[in-house]
């Protein structure tokens, strides 16, 4: 995907800035970040030795990449859709919406 489109812009202006509030104000967010809390206080309540600790992060931060940049492309995916169903919903082989959906 090209980094210097607009899509592609539009999607890091809206997730760096926007995004930032909004979960801060999302109990749902917010709640799963006292989950992750609860672990992380756990685990260094253990005291596993340095490199088991950087593994651990490693490992971890690599799994919160591969969700983060999923759902970059849902955002993008679902922005898409929704631009080639408003500038052109009627193109053969393609569902049109009904009157009045939009």
């Amino acid at each position: 995907m090209d980094k210097n489109s607009t899509l592609y812009q539009l999607m890091g202006l809206r997730m760096n800035g926007i995004m930032n509030g909004i979960t801060e104000q999302d109990e749902d967010y917010q709640s799963l970040l006292q989950e992750v809390d609860k672990y992380s206080d756990s685990l260094e309540a253990l005291h596993l030795p340095e490199e088991t600790m950087k593994l651990i992060d490693r490992y971890v931060s690599e799994y919160n990449a591969i969700g983060s940049r999923y759902g970059m492309l849902a955002y993008m995916l679902g922005f898409s859709d929704c631009r080639e169903l408003l500038l052109d919903p009627t193109r053969p082989g393609k569902e049109a919406l009904a009157d009045g959906l939009l």
